[in-house]
Parts: C-alpha cells; sequence; structure tokens
C-alpha cells in the first residue's frame, strides 16, 4: 500500500511539473506527462538500480506543495526584481559562499537547484553543506547575511518550517 502512494504521489507531482513546463492542459498532454512518469520511475528504480522510495515517502505532501508554491513566487518575484536591476544598470556581480544547516543531501541539492532556478542566482559548486553562489546583485560578502539574503525561505521550509 505504500508503494502505491508513493507512485501516486510521485505520479501527481511529475504531471504538475510537466503541466507547468508544457503550458497546456490537455489529454493528449496529460497521457504523455504520466508515460513519461511512469518511464522515469523504471529508469531510475530497474535500470540505474536507485531506490528513493524511503527517502520520497517520507516527504509531506503539506511540504512539498508549500515548496513549490514558494519557489514558483520566488522565480517571478525574482525575475522581475532581476529585469530591472540589469534595465537600470545597477548590478553588483559576485560570488559568495553559504552554508546550509540542512543535513540530507538531496534536500541541499534541491535547495541548491532551487537557489538556480531563482533568476539573478546560480549556484556553482556544492561541498557538503556548502554551496558557492554566483549572484547579479550581491549585498554582501558575510557568508551568514548573504546566505539569509539567498536562501530566503527554502531552507526553512525544506526543515519541515
Amino acid at each position: 500500500m505504500k508503494k502505491l502512494i508513493y507512485y501516486l504521489k510521485i505520479t501527481g507531482l511529475s504531471l504538475i511539473i510537466w503541466i507547468i513546463l508544457s503550458e497546456s492542459i490537455s489529454l493528449y498532454n496529460l497521457t504523455l506527462g504520466v508515460f513519461f512518469t511512469f518511464l522515469s520511475i523504471f529508469i531510475v528504480e530497474k535500470i540505474l538500480g536507485l531506490n528513493y522510495f524511503n527517502i520520497i515517502h517520507n516527504l509531506k505532501l503539506k511540504i512539498v506543495v508549500k515548496y513549490a508554491i514558494y519557489l514558483i513566487y520566488q522565480i517571478y518575484f525574482s525575475g522581475f526584481s532581476a529585469i530591472s536591476k540589469i534595465i537600470s544598470g545597477k548590478t553588483n556581480v559576485g560570488i559568495v559562499e553559504i552554508s546550509t544547516n540542512l543535513k540530507d543531501d538531496m534536500f541541499i541539492s534541491l535547495l541548491a537547484n532551487s537557489i538556480t532556478l531563482t533568476p539573478g542566482t546560480v549556484t556553482l559548486d556544492k561541498s557538503g553543506n556548502k554551496l558557492k553562489v554566483l549572484c547579479l546583485d550581491i549585498v554582501t560578502y558575510e557568508s551568514e547575511k548573504a546566505g539569509k539574503l539567498i536562501k530566503k525561505d527554502f531552507e526553512k521550509i525544506l526543515s519541515g518550517g
């Protein structure tokens, strides 16, 4: 039963991502999304031999939904902010190293990818719980202060808050 719930969670989440990326809700598109979800699960579990069941099963749907909504909000908000800074020429590009309190490598990678998806920042390197981030408009090079500005609430949501 837990395995079935796992597959339903993965299929639902993948389908939402598929719809967002393809920008279409049609029967054909939904069918393709489900097909590629099952194909991805098959490749990851059978061919690559990776088992994410225990990790994904422990994710709470509330955290996943809250994180997805917050990520989409930050992508748009940061996009408009980055556009205005680029147009006005008020950029201060720099690289800063920040650290995270997250312990799970999957969550650290998710945080790094979320930082990269947010316009104006790109994660260049990950080493343990340290991330090297390129910022379009760096306010401070102090690791802790820069970390708060870059990570926003991503880390808090991922840690269950």
